[in-house]
């Protein structure tokens, strides 16, 4: 999801904390729930922040395993921590102090972001009967397949899985295709809803572009997945025919040295500009002065892949096209042809054609950009997404209350 807290692209300035604990417009105290996530938290997480700040119905608890360096950026309370010999205590299956933390909360039900946080948090869980829901956002399925069984990171992950599924009431998925693949995993389809993250769209406001300029934009963590390298070898042609055009990329990450150096061995020049880190206002301008977007992301060897990748509704809802790859979640964001195109995974040439057809006609930039705002507008309005999801919750606590009693 978005780019990881290392070499991060910062998302957002800090936000106030009382508007998470007012009360709902009907006068009714909120109901407690208890999230559970890996640190308090990552600019890659800005979705968690958003859904702890919207919530009306609810107000959550944080059971967090550590503090992210960014924690500042997010004021939240109450954050419950752990020291760091209890953390390598809840890494190996105990959780006292969150135990407790929970129990204090008088929380109803337990929400869980990734799979691997809901696994963790299986042994405390085991001796209350509160409904579980996870949300699963890309990593976290791709953990599960087969060729991750020795990793480290996994192992314990995937020997919890058919428990996790079984105990968990809901399982909420980012994706159609992250639905699917867990369904393969042996989830149970009736447990499995898609829930597509929402972005706020007062933050960013479409914006008509300048026809005559061709100014291309990347956004994201500089690792395999985000298949950058892809995206450079298709501007590189597009260059070749209009020479006047710019690509930039921001963010940070393992292969921004690989990435520089492919672009001197393109011959890019000046044309591509690498911006590093940028705060929230830094990506929403650069989303507003360029005219198209690049996400030509890829499946890794290991499964990791993307979701309903945020920063490419962000780019959509300012009003850019899209050419992306067909991928993930992303399918279920970019309609081909009609906001923006899509390619198959690492296929340079399509991606070339699909950026030259764009540049040639000023027109069908601007409308397909008009068309990708309309799209979020309907689709994706982060209020509304959070107020349904509110209200599965809220239909879950009715329905286990008024099951008969076993």
């Amino acid at each position: 999801m978005g780019t990881a807290a290392t070499g991060a692209v910062a998302r957002r300035a800090p936000v106030p904390y009382p508007a998470a604990v007012e009360r709902s417009s009907e006068g009714v105290d909120p109901i407690p729930l208890a999230l559970i996530v890996g640190s308090w938290l990552g600019f890659s997480e800005t979705f968690i922040y958003d859904q702890v700040l919207h919530q009306r119905r609810f107000v959550a608890t944080v059971l967090a395993r550590r503090w992210a360096k960014s924690r500042h950026q997010f004021p939240y309370s109450p954050v419950h921590t752990l020291s760091l010999p209890a953390e390598l205590g809840w890494t190996m299956g105990f959780g006292r102090a969150h135990a407790r933390a929970l129990d204090d909360s008088g929380a109803q039900l337990v929400h869980a972001h990734f799979g691997l946080n809901g696994a963790f948090a299986l042994p405390m869980l085991r001796r209350r009967p509160l409904p579980l829901a996870i949300s699963f956002h890309g990593h976290d399925v791709g953990g599960l397949f087969p060729v991750n069984a020795r990793s480290l990171r996994y192992r314990r992950y995937q020997r919890l899985a058919p428990e996790l599924f079984d105990r968990a009431s809901l399982l909420l998925t980012a994706s159609t295709e992250l639905a699917d693949r867990l369904e393969e995993l042996g989830a149970r389809r009736s447990k499995l809803v898609v829930h597509r993250l929402g972005i706020d769209l007062c933050r960013f406001a479409y914006v008509e572009r300048d026809a005559m300029t061709m100014k291309g934009l990347m956004v994201g963590r500089m690792v395999e997945k985000k298949g950058m390298v892809f995206g450079l070898m298709a501007f590189a042609r597009l260059l070749a025919e209009h020479p006047e055009a710019e690509l930039a990329l921001i963010g940070d990450g393992p292969l921004r040295e690989g990435l520089r150096a492919k672009a001197k061995e393109l011959g890019l020049g000046d044309a591509v500009r690498f911006l590093g880190v940028r705060d929230a206002e830094g990506v929403k301008n650069a989303m507003q002065e360029a005219d198209f977007f690049l996400a030509p992301s890829v499946e890794t060897a290991r499964g990791d892949r993307e979701s309903g990748t945020l920063v490419v509704k962000e780019a959509c809802a300012t009003g850019l096209p899209v050419v992306a790859s067909h991928h993930g979640g992303i399918p279920e964001i970019v309609e081909d042809g009609t906001t923006g195109y899509l390619v198959e995974e690492r296929d340079v040439d399509a991606l070339a054609e699909r950026l030259i057809a764009l540049a040639r006609d000023p027109g069908l930039r601007l409308r397909l950009g008009r068309q990708s705002r309309a799209k979020m507008e309907r689709e994706y309005d982060t209020r509304v997404r959070n107020a349904e999801l509110e209200a599965r919750f809220a239909e879950l606590l009715k329905v286990r209350s008024e099951a008969p009693a076993r």
